[in-house]
């Protein structure tokens, strides 16, 4: 057992050597370490930018030889490859069902965080509270009328 507990214990100073070399690091050299954490994030950011580009060039060059095969072999009209190519535009009901749907939502959220909410909740603490003071039990029920907010 003495030696379960001897290597515990070594194990345990490790790690707090460990730890404590590594904040000792981080706190004589937060400065390059915030620049190279902004350098490796533009990096980041610049290889995304990179990477959607190169795909952005293969879908349109995959795209021109369906228009091109479309036109060629298929012996299809312009107008024709146009109107298959041709994006279509957002549909009424679409964009309906949407802002309804965050209006909902919306609304939803909002009663809950709102003025009026956060006011009612306020004076039904306030109740309690007087209630406490006098020394009767907390009235539970909502049916109970708000007096004026004390300040």
């Amino acid at each position: 057992m003495q030696h379960v507990r001897q290597t515990f214990a070594q194990a345990q100073r490790a790690v707090n050597d460990t730890f404590n070399s590594l904040k000792t690091v981080f706190e004589k050299h937060n400065v390059v370490l915030t620049i190279g954490g902004s350098i490796a994030s533009a990096g980041a950011a610049w290889a995304g930018y990179a990477a959607r580009q190169v795909h952005q060039k293969k879908v349109e060059d995959r795209l021109n030889s369906l228009e091109h095969v479309m036109t060629n072999v298929h012996q299809l009209e312009e107008e024709q490859v146009k109107a298959l190519v041709q994006q279509v535009g957002v549909s009424y009901k679409a964009c309906a069902a949407t802002a309804g749907t965050t209006l909902v939502i919306g609304y939803g959220l909002g009663f809950r965080g709102g003025r009026w909410y956060a006011i009612k909740r306020y004076q039904k603490q306030q109740r309690k509270l007087l209630q406490l003071e006098k020394g009767s039990k907390p009235d539970t029920s909502s049916s109970a009328k708000a007096p004026a907010a004390v300040k």
